[in-house]
């Protein structure tokens, strides 16, 4: 049991509160925003850790500068990987119509790096896991396009949506491609607890 009732999630993604609340992990909100821009030569990895990076320290300055209860703070970052090149959350209809017919017939990489800081211990996990699609004709693109659920999702898409259908296999963490790895997550918070 840990020794703390709760933890604070730096993250506006309603996947991850309910994979949290999948875990029995209490938590608060604490929302921000940080500058999410790919440098020159970064590769994909590197990026997400860096973002991760900065995600604890903007949620640790918060916590500090606001008086906040002194609770530990996850965070979290997803990027969808395709050709060498981390594709993002689609700006529009078009651009996730373009990213998800890049899936059909093909596989990509998601990366999901998840890290957790309380006070002095700061720690972060890498998740890589290759998602394989089937044949995606233009029109099924079409119609889950119209359910509006890519919007905000890295990639276009979410594993658990309509979507998920057309995935013929995946290599590595289900959760991870959702957003939030909870083996990693549980692996953090034991961590943690050696620490505190």
């Amino acid at each position: 049991m840990l020794k703390y009732n709760e933890i604070y999630l730096g993250s506006k993604s309603p996947r991850r509160r309910e994979l949290l609340n999948l875990m029995g992990v209490k938590h608060q909100l604490l929302l921000f925003e940080i500058d999410e821009i790919v440098g020159l030569n970064e590769t994909p990895f590197d990026y997400s850790k860096r973002i991760t990076q900065q995600k604890l320290k903007q949620a640790w300055n918060i916590i500090e500068t606001k008086n906040l209860a002194k609770m530990p703070v996850l965070c979290a970052d997803t990027e969808v990987i395709s050709n060498n090149k981390i594709l993002g959350k689609p700006k529009n209809y078009n651009e996730a119509f373009l990213m998800l017919q890049q899936y059909s017939n093909a596989s990509h990489t998601v990366i999901t790096t998840v890290g957790i800081k309380f006070k002095h211990f700061q720690k972060i996990i890498i998740n890589t896991t290759q998602v394989n699609f089937a044949n995606i004709s233009d029109e099924q693109i079409h119609h889950y396009l119209l359910s509006e659920d890519y919007i905000d999702k890295s990639g276009g898409y979410g594993i658990q949506s309509y979507f998920g259908q057309f995935i013929t296999g995946i290599n590595g963490c289900f959760f991870s491609v959702m957003g939030l790895p909870l083996n990693s997550v549980r692996m953090l918070l034991n961590d943690l607890e050696q620490f505190v």
